[in-house]
């Protein structure tokens, strides 16, 4: 027969379903915003000057507005310390330049594509008004004829343009002188004219090495030397785009994309959640039909694929439960028909033997040692089913641990000895009895079999004595109990050769031994386990077995703390 392989086990991380859909979600929404990007860049033509829209226009253009007209006001000599307190009250660097690339300040000079940029700008469409018109005719009473009429005579009616009765004759001299203009700060406006709609034009220009954000302005500056208004452009340069509150705000992005984050996830946390919730129960229902609770059921109440996924574990479980069942009862059956046999059997070998001589009596005694395993067997059998079909019936009442593990042990190893019990008087559980009892003996009688006793012939044993924390001394066997709070753990742990890591986790299959147990002195049925499982579970408790070190093995019942009660002191008795 193969060794038997071990099972394979779940990576120790895991990646949570709900982990995975939050990085597609958060993939997704990256590909969208890169996909906006390059179909903003490429089909709208979208730029560096798009971020120069909006609220940032309105910064610009507000403060080139108040910077404008402070510069009108003062002399040239004194543009340079303007310009350097509004570079200082923003935090970035400004510059005055002329629009053919000369420099009206001094700290700042121009990359080679910055000033090409500048030269693309187009002037500022000032709304001044154009070439003087032509002269106009004078008409023959010496006053100009009406627009309408291009011969220059009066209008056929009585009235002027003006509403007024046209003279009785020509005008004679020169018209009456116009006033002159009034002379500057007489008056007269200083300030630039008005710029066109939208503000002055601006550009955003980003350069390498070192990495810096250009923005143009082209805002035309009075000289009191030079009239009309010097053609001139703004130049701020920063290695922020924020420009110290002055460009790029990140606030509103920051929002705005905290907004549809949290839209989002409300609109998909209640569909995740529900899916996984649901995963989740059925991955612990399939668990614990995999550990042969097969009373498992899940809900499947939805319409979808996972309703549909429930609803065959349900009917998984219970013709895992039908199968099972059967599968005992059917063992229990044979069981039962064969102990009649077996009586019939063992009669006839007591009668064969008075009647057999003394050789012949050597035969009958090792047919009758064949019949005796055959009937430890059909016992085993029976108990087996009795625990597995029957386990759904039994009362669970309190249980005094200390008594019944005493009175188990005296039963068991009272040919053997060496078994220390260290269970504390005042604990109990919720069992049943007789199951319990017949699941602690089981695993006694298994441990006196094949733990640290080594047979010196007859019915002698010696142990291999070992020494606990506290200096007491310990036999190969301890049964001993711990509180876990809601649950109580009871133990027993050898100082045996113990099991191969491979064959721990099918020790309580029906039928299976591992190879060392394989003789026919001390291999038994291989139900002992699989009844202390059917035992316990049915009891409502679990069990485990793992090695203990140097060597040994320990199978741990854990089961629901009943209510305290006083049941006497601790039972600390050592049967040698």
């Amino acid at each position: 027969m193969p060794t038997p392989t071990k099972a394979a086990s779940l990576p120790g991380f895991r990646f949570p379903l709900s982990l995975k859909i939050l990085l597609w979600f958060a993939l997704n929404l990256g590909f969208i915003v890169a996909a906006a990007v390059i179909f903003a860049r490429g089909q709208l033509k979208l730029g560096l000057d798009s971020l120069l829209a909006g609220p940032v226009n309105d910064r610009l253009q507000s403060m080139a507005l108040v910077l404008s007209r402070q510069l009108n006001e003062e002399a040239q000599p004194k543009w340079e310390q303007s310009i350097q307190s509004t570079s200082a009250a923003y935090h970035l660097q400004m510059g005055l330049f002329r629009n053919d690339g000369g420099a009206l300040t001094t700290g700042m000079t121009l990359p080679a594509e910055v000033r090409a940029r500048l030269l693309e700008l187009q002037p500022v469409q000032r709304s001044k008004p154009g070439p003087p018109p032509a002269r106009r005719p004078i008409g023959p009473e010496g006053r100009p004829p009406p627009e309408d009429d291009p011969s220059g005579r009066p209008p056929p009616d009585d009235f002027n343009r003006e509403g007024r009765p046209p003279s009785n004759g020509p005008r004679h001299g020169p018209p009456p002188p116009r006033p002159d203009p009034p002379p500057p700060h007489e008056g007269g406006d200083d300030s630039p004219p008005p710029a066109v709609q939208g503000g002055f034009p601006k550009m955003m220009v980003h350069t390498n090495s070192p990495s810096l954000f250009w923005v143009l302005i082209r805002m035309p500056v009075l000289d009191r030397q030079t009239r009309p208004p010097a053609p001139t452009t703004l130049v701020l340069s920063t290695d922020d785009l924020r420009g110290g509150g002055l460009l790029f705000d990140y606030r509103p992005w920051l929002i705005g994309g905290g907004a549809v984050l949290i839209l989002s996830v409300l609109m998909w946390a209640p569909l995740v959640r529900g899916i996984t919730r649901a995963l989740r129960q059925m991955t612990g229902a399939a668990e614990s039909i995999a550990q042969g609770r097969f009373e498992t059921h899940v809900e499947a109440n939805r319409a979808d694929e996972i309703g549909r996924l429930g609803g065959a574990l349900n009917h998984m479980s219970a013709r895992l439960r039908e199968f099972f069942t059967g599968q005992k009862r059917f063992l229990g059956d044979i069981a039962h028909e064969l102990c009649s046999p077996l009586a019939r059997m063992e009669m006839a070998l007591s009668i064969l033997e008075q009647r057999a001589d003394h050789k012949q009596r050597d035969y009958v005694e090792d047919v009758r040692e064949e019949l005796r395993h055959m009937s430890e067997l059909v016992h085993e059998l029976l108990s087996f089913s009795k625990a597995g079909v029957g386990g759904k019936n039994v009362e669970l009442k309190p249980v005094p641990l200390a008594e019944m593990t005493g009175r188990v042990v005296a039963r068991e190893a009272k040919e053997h000895g060496g078994v220390i019990v260290d269970v504390p008087g005042t604990l109990s559980v919720m069992a049943e009895p007789d199951l319990l009892a017949r699941a602690l003996g089981n695993v006694i009688r298994n441990a006196l079999r094949y733990a640290a006793p080594t047979h010196a012939g007859g019915e002698n044993y010696s142990y291999r004595p070992t020494v606990q924390s506290d200096g007491r001394p310990s036999g190969p066997i301890t049964v001993s109990a711990r509180d876990r709070g809601e649950r109580i753990s009871l133990m027993v742990t050898d100082c045996g050769p113990g099991v191969p890591e491979e064959a721990l986790h099918r020790l309580f299959d029906p039928f299976f031994r591992p190879e060392s147990a394989r003789t026919r002195e001390t291999g038994g049925t291989g139900l002992g386990l699989a009844i202390v499982k059917s035992c316990v579970e049915a009891c409502g408790g679990t069990v485990a077995v793992r090695n203990v070190k140097p060597s040994g093995l320990q199978v741990e019942f854990e089961l629901r703390k009943a209510q305290p009660q006083a049941v006497g002191k601790n039972w600390m008795a050592s049967k040698t």
